[in-house]
């Protein structure tokens, strides 16, 4: 599928800058505050949502654009999911697992997505039908398919029991299962082949759908947890490198 080349530019553009912005001030006191779901909100949650959306406005006018800080505005063809700070709580806490992340949806399938760690300097990148790129070069799935040897990464999501009751299951099963607090951060592994999967219970779609499309063009499988292909509004998701994903379910 070719894409118009200024999407990616815009995309890694937007994701950079706000990358910058969220290095400045790392570490340094911001403003927090709280939402509805005791969920924390930060000054560079915002500025970096102001620093997103901007560009995308400037460029692509007629693009609708999905937000977890500024709200939702969906476009006739080209949508934008955008969350410009994946892991706010880690970066409150001084801990450098978080991430910006953006993904385009032409209609309601993802074509292309940029995931940037401003302070690893790691920036993923998939185009549909191109595969996936880790700063320039291009990565694949591993091809681990030993279940003892293999390496989970979670996030609960909003459904801790649901969670839970499927970490119980797999567990006991794998070599180690890792929690982060990024999503983000947690799946694009996946991607690169470091590990070989990550599932979240009750996924936020802005959440998820940046790091699933990468790890989809990188090679790798999502579903929900019943094995049907991962759509916005599923309760839950499971990615992997695809050789171990059915043995997960």
């Amino acid at each position: 599928m070719r894409i118009n080349p200024d999407f990616r530019k815009v995309a890694i553009l937007a994701a950079n800058e706000a990358g910058k912005a969220l290095k400045k001030n790392f570490r340094k006191k911001i403003n927090i505050s709280y939402k509805k779901d005791l969920t924390p909100l930060t000054s560079v949650d915002l500025m970096s949502d102001k620093i997103i959306t901007g560009l995308i406005k400037k460029n692509f006018p007629f693009h609708g654009i999905l937000s977890e800080e500024s709200g939702e505005n969906f476009g006739k063809e080209f949508t934008w999911i955008v969350d410009p700070l994946d892991g706010t709580t880690n970066y409150i806490l001084g801990l450098p697992l978080f991430a910006v992340s953006l993904a385009l949806i032409k209609g309601k399938e993802p074509i292309l997505s940029a995931i940037f760690n401003p302070i690893t300097e790691e920036l993923y990148l998939a185009e549909k039908g191109r595969g996936a790129y880790l700063n320039g070069r291009k990565i694949r799935v591993n091809r681990m398919n030993n279940l003892s040897r293999v390496i989970l990464h979670f996030d609960r999501g909003t459904d801790l029991e649901g969670g839970l009751k499927m970490i119980n299951k797999i567990a006991p099963r794998i070599r180690t299962v890792r929690f982060h607090g990024s999503p983000d951060s947690d799946i694009c592994p996946v991607a690169s082949g470091k590990i070989e999967g990550f599932l979240n219970s009750k996924a936020h779609y802005h959440d998820v759908i940046a790091g699933a499309f990468i790890v989809k063009e990188a090679g790798g499988r999502v579903t929900d947890f019943k094995g049907k292909d991962w759509r916005r509004g599923a309760n839950n998701v499971l990615i992997t490198n695809g050789k171990i994903h059915n043995r997960l379910l």
